[in-house]
């Protein structure tokens, strides 16, 4: 007002007309506000020390300085720097600002004029503006004039479009008219928020040959986000967590450990290979899937641990060999160090039934990969084998056997359809024919098979086995063939085997046929031996609990399995 300088939030432009700041200076693509590079506190200094004083000294002249001062600055090492001033708004900075303020531009021009200006009257709301320009085409050398525009509805969007080098033609008809044709303004809590409601904004208009740039407030972005923690990564937490599972993973970790948790790779001493004629190692990888999400949302995360080792374990042992180390992966949205620790102790748990080392891990956070509370788990097991031992062997033939050895429950396949089909049910319900919980149905952990048929395969009957079939992902369609040598099948015999209560109840209440339950489940058989007729007695023997013959091998060119 002649007088007084009143500021507007700092506004950041952005010159050059291509993405990085690269290409030759326009009059502006884009611009953000308030910029983050100039902090409240430097604002204030430059509005005291740079606008101020231009207006004391303008008055000092006898020439009072009554209107709209816009001050260009760069901020440099060694200070701010002024490279011009403008008595008139800023172009696209003005855009930016004026959807910000909280007040009537009317009567602040009004006190200007009047060389009384009302400081109380310049209010701004809280948040911040982006704008985003489009420009022709051939902007800024050689604008390309005379385009239609098409402009779609944009009343959802948080902003205002404004025109800037638009011309009607007589018909009406809306065309280019100047370099740069648009200028897109949204608004929003932040300059991230409010950078995509004004992309949301250039997205209703379009035109032959538009240039827009895609990389507007992003350095306003990159200045906010703050260190690690603030990116929603907690170092700190990760560390409990590694200090939390420490004594339950050292559980597992014999003289044959020479480095584990804690360093940057597991060391394991193989000195045990050279007993072995001609060693082979054996390595599965494998996750526990959707279960984890049923296992999170009950808070009994043990039972995943156990699941995953076990489920690898018996993926190994189907060739027959016997499980070294194991290495484990756990990832999250937000790392929770308890939940870390009761999956780990679950793992360490399973590893010292296996006689397993549970030799290391990585816990990462990764908040926008993850959402939110969601897990993650896999891992890693290896283990060893004898080459001339190990299974399936080539000799499977028609009319082999096959024998099976019962689930725990549905192990870790087919929870995002369990998940679904008991969505309505809550977990401590106790339906028909249930004898527990659906809760401890449903999470009943994996179990492992080396300990009942280490018998089998350590004695002198391992030589009738011929292979061992893990039901895992696929049920019993999909897992069997993979022992099966070119053009030979499998019948399966329904009602051979006890279906226990669950499976009973999935099939009672889903209306499901009997290929999809056998295809998604597994629906009470865990485990499979193949072996010949001659030779059954002495498989069900060398097993300490029950057993049943559930079908055998077909000629068939197909490959395929049948239920009968």
């Amino acid at each position: 007002d002649g007088v007084r300088a009143v500021a507007m939030p700092p506004a950041q432009d952005h010159k050059r007309i291509y993405e990085g700041d690269r290409g030759p200076n326009t009059g502006g693509m884009g611009a953000y506000a308030p910029a983050p590079v100039c902090p409240p506190d430097l604002a204030a200094m430059l509005t005291a020390d740079v606008l101020q004083r231009a207006v004391d000294g303008c008055a000092a002249d006898g020439m009072p300085f009554c209107g709209v001062l816009f001050a260009g600055l760069m901020l440099t090492d060694s200070g701010p720097k002024v490279i011009e001033f403008n008595a008139r708004f800023g172009d696209p900075e003005a855009q930016t600002l004026l959807p910000l303020l909280d007040g009537d531009l009317l009567a602040i021009a009004l006190g200007c004029a009047a060389g009384d200006l009302d400081p109380t009257l310049v209010k701004w709301h809280s948040g911040a503006s982006c704008t985003v320009v489009k420009a022709a085409a051939g902007y800024p050398d050689a604008p390309q004039l005379g385009d239609d525009i098409v402009v779609t509805d944009t009343a959802a969007a948080s902003g205002v479009l404004f025109h800037a080098g638009t011309t009607r033609d007589p018909s009406g008809v809306l065309r280019t008219g100047g370099g740069r044709v648009f200028s897109a303004t949204g608004l929003g809590v932040d300059v991230a928020a409010a950078r995509r409601a004004a992309y949301d904004v250039a997205k209703s208009v379009r035109f032959t040959g538009e240039q827009m740039r895609r990389d507007i407030g992003w350095r306003a972005i990159a200045r906010t986000t703050g260190g690690y923690a603030a990116s929603g990564v907690d170092i700190d937490e990760g560390n409990r967590a590694v200090e939390l599972l420490k004594q339950s993973v050292s559980a597992t970790q014999g003289p044959a450990v020479l480095a584990g948790v804690g360093g940057f790779g597991g060391v394991f001493d193989v000195s045990k290979l050279k007993y072995f004629d001609e060693p082979v190692l054996v390595a599965s990888t494998d996750g526990v899937g959707t279960k984890v999400a049923l296992a999170s949302s009950a808070g009994r995360l043990r039972g995943v641990g156990i699941d995953l080792v076990n489920h690898c374990v018996n993926d190994v042992l189907v060739q027959n060999a016997r499980p070294l180390f194991f290495l484990d992966y756990i990832a999250s949205s937000v790392i929770v160090a308890e939940q870390v620790a009761e999956i780990v102790s679950g793992m360490s748990e399973a590893c010292l039934l296996n006689d397993c080392a549970l030799l290391g891990g990585e816990t990462a956070e990764m908040p926008g990969v993850y959402h939110e509370g969601h897990i993650d788990v896999a891992g890693t097991l290896v283990g060893a084998a004898d080459r001339s031992q190990l299974l399936p062997r080539t000799d499977v033939a028609v009319g082999d056997v096959l024998i099976a050895i019962a689930s725990s429950g549905p192990h870790t396949s087919g929870y995002s359809l369990l998940r679904r089909m008991f969505a309505g049910l809550p977990l401590d319900a106790k339906p028909a024919p249930l004898q527990v919980p659906l809760g401890d149905a449903l999470l009943e952990p994996h179990r492992s098979y080396l300990p009942v048929l280490r018998t089998l395969l350590d004695g002198d009957s391992f030589e009738v086995v011929k292979g061992l079939i893990h039901i895992t992902g696929g049920g019993l369609q999909e897992n069997i063939p993979r022992v099966l040598p070119d053009r030979l099948g499998v019948d399966i015999t329904l009602g051979s085997w006890p279906v226990p209560p669950l499976f009973q109840l999935i099939r009672d209440v889903s209306g499901l046929s009997p290929e999809e339950l056998h295809r998604t489940l597994n629906m009470g058989i865990g485990m499979i031996i193949v072996c010949a007729p001659s030779d059954v007695a002495q498989v069900q023997t060398a097993i300490d609990e029950a057993t049943w013959i559930i079908g055998q091998v077909v000629d068939r060119e197909s490959g395929e399995v049948h239920l009968q």
